[in-house]
């Protein structure tokens, strides 16, 4: 569940713009920005192996698939990351930001809460329909892929979780102070609701590989977030 206390807390926003599970993450630069050589080999390893952990898990995905894929020797991975454990994180790291840049963009695309939730809508709808990571959501794969197996991976995702579940949470509070909502809105719960549902049409859609699985249950949510509008919004 979402925490309260009395100091006030960055948006999710700006913890995703400021915190350790995007660092690094940002588009790569050109020009006189462009980052040294040993610096792109570095984010091609670590694109090269999101997609493979995504798909395959931790303990299916070993160094040398991770060769393999990027044409480097092991060493050659090596002398970036001390460990498989580190190269794994790393990836996590990167597929979990190409996740939120753009829940990111889709709130920072409409001014209003509905608008916002819509927006977040869009992107799982893409997601499922064409995936701009191998394997789906990476943070529904990470937290059952890591939650017996992977302490650092399981906190990593849980982190993750914590973002997109304070995306929503702000959309539902903007959409509250604005009076789109019905008075007595539980937003933790309403949060949590919208996330899982969500990470459960992407569960469907890529078990049954048909991702109108994920239509059905964005069809469901948008009726679901109309249900708790004022009759005016």
């Amino acid at each position: 569940m979402l925490a309260s206390g009395a100091k006030k807390k960055p948006t999710a926003l700006t913890f995703f713009s400021s915190a350790a599970i995007v660092r690094g993450m940002k588009p790569e630069p050109t020009g006189a920005q462009a980052p040294r050589k040993g610096a792109r080999t570095r984010q091609r390893i670590v694109r090269e192996a999101a997609g493979l952990f995504n798909t395959r898990g931790f303990a299916g995905t070993s160094v040398s698939d991770v060769s393999a894929a990027t044409g480097l020797e092991k060493g050659g991975v090596y002398n970036h990351f001390g460990s498989k454990d580190d190269l794994a994180l790393a990836a996590f790291d990167y597929a979990a930001a190409l996740i939120h840049t753009r829940l990111a963009a889709a709130v920072r695309a409409h001014p209003d809460g509905v608008g916002r939730l819509r927006g977040m809508f869009d992107v799982y709808r893409t997601l499922s329909e064409q995936p701009f990571i191998a394997g789906g959501c990476p943070i529904l794969n990470t937290a059952v892929d890591a939650d017996d197996t992977h302490p650092a991976l399981r906190e990593r995702a849980r982190s993750a979780m914590d973002v997109w579940l304070r995306l929503v949470a702000e959309a539902l509070e903007a959409g509250d102070a604005a009076g789109q909502f019905r008075p007595g809105l539980d937003v933790t719960a309403v949060a949590g609701t919208i996330v899982a549902a969500l990470e459960g049409g992407i569960l469907l859609a890529r078990l049954y590989r048909d991702a109108g699985w994920m239509h059905a249950v964005i069809g469901q949510m948008s009726g679901y977030v109309d249900s708790l509008r004022t009759p005016a919004a």
